[in-house]
């Protein structure tokens, strides 16, 4: 009697384990959620062009990226220009706007690196190390797992839904010329391009300053030049 009721606290004790949620497996859930690995790797390159209101102003952004790490950003504002200009060649970038300009290499340059991932979700199964699973919250009525992510730019975090396994939110604390600042991201409006599911809808809360990015195209593999990534 005693052998068989040990026999079956082990088979309880699996079982609870085998459900217990890790890193890794929201993180592939995700992958998977998205498109999986294959047409990942089968992404060359990707441009993005977004759209939002600012305290009544018109913005856009520009995004265009190259595998492996190569990419660009441009930010312009209706009556003020191109207030934020960035750049990475792989190995250095540069930033510059509002008349201003800023070499970024060495130890600087790894951070602006991480932003070269098309799917820089990918990169979090090689080092999962850095990766903690935090439990589950709710996210606007929405169950959510939740990662606490330390990367090159510092620490994050991170939400992706349980049912869906869709990245729902992401929350950096980064700092600026005004003092440390958090950043919090809402992805929404997942649609597929090129095999691949993409956020459409981006909701960015800054604390001071709050603006919904919508996407107004999205292409991949459009054999971008490399000359677009040229740091000078």
């Amino acid at each position: 009697m005693k052998k068989t009721l040990l026999a079956l606290f082990l088979i309880g004790s699996v079982a609870v384990n085998a459900q217990e949620t890790t890193p890794k497996m929201v993180i592939e859930n995700y992958i998977k959620a998205i498109g999986g690995q294959d047409a990942i790797n089968s992404i060359k390159d990707f441009s993005m062009e977004l759209t939002a209101e600012m305290q009544g102003q018109s913005m856009s952004m520009v995004v265009k990226k190259k595998m492996p790490n190569k990419f660009l950003t441009v930010v312009t504002v209706d009556g003020m220009g191109e207030v934020n200009n960035t750049v990475f060649d792989g190995e250095k970038g540069k930033v510059s706007g509002m008349g201003q300009e800023q070499m970024v290499e060495g130890e600087d340059a790894k951070k602006l690196a991480a932003q070269g991932n098309i799917i820089g979700e990918i990169q979090y199964l090689d080092d999962l190390g850095k990766l903690s699973y935090l439990g589950k919250e709710n996210i606007d009525g929405v169950e959510c797992h939740a990662l606490k992510i330390l990367n090159a730019a510092g620490e994050a975090k991170e939400y992706y839904e349980v049912e869906s396994g869709l990245k729902k939110r992401q929350i950096n604390d980064i700092e600026s010329p005004m003092g440390k600042m958090t950043v919090t991201i809402d992805y929404a409006d997942y649609k597929a391009v090129g095999g691949i599911k993409f956020p459409h809808v981006l909701k960015q809360d800054m604390g001071m300053m709050a603006f919904d990015f919508k996407t107004k195209e999205i292409l991949v593999n459009s054999n971008l030049d490399d000359s677009l990534f040229e740091v000078k």
